[in-house]
């Protein structure tokens, strides 16, 4: 279960995106000069939105959460998979660390000031509702994992199975409701731009491709 930081790039990339599709394919003035309004309002909307140096360091908090739970994503550590037991316990401390990093993300979108850029308080809460399905899905895969039965194979694989099913729900989640809300207002956007901890999120797509943490399968 990882943050989808390849789509938080896509913030910078919509706007080129848009206007390269904006380009009709015959040439025709009616299509050139729509494209032409669109530049513009885009480069209206960027002057209008320069954000206080008190939002930029407001959503550089917000994101910095959100990359305390990646970073922590990156970090897991690994199953040992000599035998059942050994497998067992190693997973459970893997899904914890998750877990962990998911609950210290929802705690600290829940104690984040009021926001100083319109539309904030809205992202805020709208990240806070979705790391804490994160959370809720990883608890109860941990709440699972601690019941797993090494006592025979076959109860061993079965309460495996369990948990995998459990985090298998988390690639249900997305965060486009999320990125679409600070794609779409330009203030957000500008300050997401500005801020040094969001900055990470603005690599090429390349660079953001944190491994998975791993799921639990049959020891070796």
């Amino acid at each position: 279960m990882k943050f989808r930081s390849t789509a938080i790039a896509a913030l910078t990339a919509l706007p080129l995106a848009l206007g390269a599709c904006g380009q009709g394919q015959d040439g025709s003035g009616q299509q050139q000069q729509q494209q032409q309004q669109q530049e513009q309002q885009q480069q209206d909307s960027a002057q209008a939105a320069q954000p206080s140096p008190e939002g930029v360091a407001w959503m550089g908090e917000l994101c910095g959460l959100v990359g305390q739970f990646s970073q922590a994503q990156q970090n897991l550590p690994e199953v040992d998979r000599t035998n059942t037991e050994t497998f067992k316990n190693s997973a459970l401390g893997q899904i914890d660390v998750a877990s962990r990093a998911a609950d210290d993300t929802v705690r600290g979108l829940q104690q984040m000031g009021p926001s100083p850029l319109e539309g904030g308080d809205q992202v805020n809460d709208s990240f806070e509702r979705k790391f804490t399905e994160v959370r809720d899905i990883l608890f109860a895969a941990k709440g699972k994992a601690e019941q797993v039965d090494v006592s025979t194979q076959e109860s061993f694989q079965q309460g495996m199975t369990e948990v995998q099913q459990e985090l298998k729900k988390g690639e249900q989640l997305d965060f486009n409701e999320q990125l679409d809300a600070l794609e779409s207002n330009p203030e957000l956007r500008s300050a997401v731009q500005q801020a040094p901890q969001c900055q990470i999120f603005l690599a090429p797509p390349e660079q953001q491709q944190p491994p998975q943490p791993e799921q639990p399968q049959q020891p070796r």
